[in-house]
């Protein structure tokens, strides 16, 4: 099962790779000021992980901030179109590689902070991935966790249904409460759980855990 899994994940996004900066800015202009909001609980000694980096836009800008970012991505063509802007940009403080967010390949506690943006929804066991960051975090680490509320509102469920038309499925369609709930239940304490304005309402998490 896992391995099918992971067969269909990365056939999926290695063929949306080269589209994905495009439909980004197209469909997420809510990004500037989410990563604004990223930098603001992050500091200059920390060791980063991101899951699901995709082409690295958050780990490529967060990396200006902090010492050191491991950004991982189930997809090569991913994790190349990443590494490439981070040569482009002489960025050097990144190790990029493909891996399952279901099973890293770190130490437990390694790492000050972990960023997972806007993957949640597209995880058909979240709560597997939530279980590796609590062993890869340090016991004061942070969980940076912006996730996409595909069940908040109306738009947004009839939005998510359009979008699943294209391949891009939704397998869970959170509510802002359902969301900060699902966190919790995994063994985390929320420090703050803020809604950005997008197609689809963008609750900002901010835990540790438990």
């Amino acid at each position: 099962m896992d391995s099918h899994r992971q067969d269909v994940e990365k056939r999926f996004w290695d063929k949306f790779a080269k589209r994905y900066d495009a439909f980004m800015k197209m469909a997420a202009r809510e990004y500037p000021d989410l990563i604004n909001l990223i930098l603001t609980d992050l500091k200059t000694d920390n060791i980063v992980l991101e899951i699901a980096c995709g082409t690295g836009i958050i780990s490529l800008a967060v990396s200006r901030k902090v010492h050191q970012v491991y950004a991982t991505d189930i997809s090569q063509a991913m994790i190349d179109i990443a590494t490439t802007k981070a040569k482009q940009e002489k960025i050097q403080n990144i190790v990029f590689s493909v891996q399952d967010g279901y099973s890293l390949n770190y130490e437990n506690h390694t790492f000050d902070v972990c960023i997972i943006a806007n993957a949640f929804h597209v995880m058909q066991e979240p709560g597997k991935v939530l279980k590796e960051v609590r062993r890869v975090l340090k016991p004061e680490g942070l969980l940076i966790a912006p996730g996409y509320c595909h069940g908040e509102t109306l738009k947004a469920r009839f939005v998510s249904w359009l979008i699943s038309l294209t391949g891009f499925k939704a397998y869970h369609k959170f509510t802002v409460r359902s969301f900060s709930d699902f966190i919790e239940r995994e063994g985390f304490s929320l420090l703050k759980n803020q809604v950005l304005k997008s197609r689809f309402p963008l609750a900002y998490v901010l835990a540790r855990p438990v």
